[in-house]
């Protein structure tokens, strides 16, 4: 039989109520009669023919229901056909042929009468149900429908609701189904028959699942990712208890997608060269090399030929062999310039000839080299003071300056202290051997300090102190230059009076809230109140509070 045969059901008015896929390939928006369909392909000039098809089955015994075959005209079994009365450009057919297309479409069909008694069925129901069309025929629905053969029924849910119903099907075989069920009226409105038509979604279904499932992984593996990813980055030095940091390292994430220059600030001991790192390690270079040069480092006359090395004998003293600069070795990866803001005027154009150009030319050397390298810089200087001072060329610093962060010092998230310093002392306690553990005093003088050297400062203390200390609790008494307060932390006591008797709780507290206002309004942030007054940051911050001194 050909299978590429259009197979529609119709009412006795033509209306169109069941069809198979190769109809919707010819006609992406089905229309809702016969007659339409007619019309359409006289419209297209089309070779395709309309027959007619008699019904001589059970179904023969109910006259609402119509079916036609669409197919080429050089194609149709003419042996089969009989002479009657049709619209314009069809032709009848008997139930045989009717029979053949049917068990070649995908798409099961399946005719039951209104008591429910099964009138017809295609061959794709044997996929559906694992059972025999000759098995399926003559038996009423509710037989299968009782065995569980598929769930949920749609035939008393068609009967009750006398309209189209569609539902998602599952069988006994492990089949899913989308069935969508068309009630056939008589001339009373009285439901005569129902024409079923399902499609077999059950590999659309796994891939769906599969899909959902991969999602759900990716998931998974993203949150584990991010929490692996949060310990390296505590292992590096950074702590992610500040929204600020939480945000520069969001920053760093986005930023490593990208190829752009990356312009780091911040104080010295921040970790800048640790943020540079780890935008490599996000990056796709990732695998390629990540070079440093601190700029601060070199002598100037050394400077040219360490960054972009230098060709056989191009001065006198030069290694025969030449020597590769670290912007060649960096191929692939990334060079980070540490300390940018040294870097002698006279390369500070060939630099930028690197960066807008991709492209050098070594010491000695004739022809341009083109590179493939990603910069990242830092610097603890202001590069704008650095411009206007005339030492730091303005078109570098905008050609570095692409994606600017900044990195806060230590003493604008001191939320981070004490986990830092936990961090630092578990990370020394392994390395010494030992079981050193801080006292609550001890913390709060951590606290306190402003630490200039940031968090590389904080580093070196906690190292010292474990390997000095000779007990196993760290107290204050080993911290005294964390403790010498500055002259512009001292206050001067005469400030402070109490000049009536009055109780003695009211006398405390009014030279507390003197002591705590005078010493904010002279310092200005909660951890030099602390450090002043020799208590722990959380207590000046509550005192501060009740004493109404925040938006002083």
């Amino acid at each position: 039989m050909i299978p590429n045969m259009g197979v529609v059901f119709t009412s006795q008015g033509g209306e169109i109520i069941a069809y198979n896929e190769v109809v919707e390939r010819l006609f992406p928006s089905i229309p809702s009669n016969i007659r339409d369909i007619s019309a359409e392909i006289g419209d297209r000039d089309s070779e395709i023919q309309i027959t007619k098809v008699d019904l001589r089955s059970p179904a023969a015994d109910n006259p609402g229901l119509n079916a036609y075959l669409l197919h080429p005209q050089d194609q149709l079994p003419t042996a089969c056909c009989r002479q009657e009365t049709v619209p314009a450009g069809m032709k009848n057919l008997n139930s045989e042929a009717l029979r053949q297309a049917l068990d070649m479409s995908f798409d099961e069909i399946f005719i039951v009468d209104k008591d429910g008694y099964i009138l017809f069925v295609n061959k794709a129901v044997e996929r559906h149900y694992g059972i025999k069309k000759a098995d399926i025929i003559g038996k009423t629905v509710f037989h299968f429908a009782d065995r569980g053969i598929w769930e949920p029924p749609i035939f008393p849910i068609v009967m009750k609701e006398k309209k189209m119903v569609t539902v998602l099907q599952d069988t006994a075989v492990g089949k899913k189904l989308l069935v969508t069920a068309n009630p056939v009226f008589n001339e009373a409105g009285e439901i005569v028959m129902i024409v079923e038509n399902a499609r077999d979604i059950t590999e659309l279904e796994q891939l769906k699942m599969h899909l959902s499932e991969a999602q759900n992984m990716a998931t998974k593996y993203k949150c584990q990712l991010e929490e692996l990813l949060k310990k390296e980055l505590d292992l590096s030095g950074f702590i992610l208890h500040s929204k600020k940091m939480q945000e520069i390292i969001q920053m760093a994430q986005q930023v490593a997608a990208t190829d752009s220059t990356v312009l780091i600030l911040g104080e010295t001991g921040v970790g800048k060269s640790l943020l540079a790192k780890l935008i490599h390690k996000l990056s796709r270079r990732s695998k390629g090399p990540f070079i440093t040069l601190n700029c601060a480092a070199l002598p100037e006359q050394l400077f040219e030929s360490e960054l972009f090395g230098y060709s056989p004998g191009a001065f006198t003293g030069a290694s025969r062999t030449g020597k590769i600069g670290l912007i060649e070795l960096a191929e692939g990866g990334t060079l980070f310039l540490d300390e940018i803001a040294e870097i002698p005027p006279r390369l500070q154009a060939k630099l930028l000839e690197v960066i807008e150009e991709r492209q050098f030319i070594n010491i000695g050397g004739k022809a341009p080299k083109k590179i493939d390298v990603r910069i990242v810089a830092a610097t603890n200087r202001d590069l704008k003071k650095c411009v206007a001072s005339g030492s730091f060329r303005e078109d570098l610093y905008y050609r570095l300056n692409v994606i600017e962060i900044t990195i806060p010092p230590l003493r604008e998230r001191t939320d981070e202290i004490i986990p830092l310093a936990e961090h630092f002392l578990a990370t020394y306690n392994r390395k010494y051997g030992t079981s050193r553990r801080l006292s609550e005093d001890t913390l709060d003088v951590l606290l306190s300090y402003s630490w200039p050297g940031n968090v590389r400062e904080l580093a070196h203390v906690i190292e010292r102190l474990v390997i000095t200390v000779p007990e196993d609790v760290i107290k204050p008494q080993y911290l005294p230059h964390l403790t010498v307060r500055t002259k512009e932390e001292e206050i001067d006591e005469g400030e402070l009076s109490v000049t009536k008797l009055m109780p003695l709780d009211r006398a405390l507290e009014k030279v507390e809230r003197e002591l705590v206002t005078a010493a904010f309004k002279r310092l200005k942030s909660s951890y030099k109140v602390a450090k002043a007054l020799g208590i722990s940051q959380s207590k000046a911050y509550r005192l501060m509070r009740k004493f109404n001194c925040e938006g002083e």
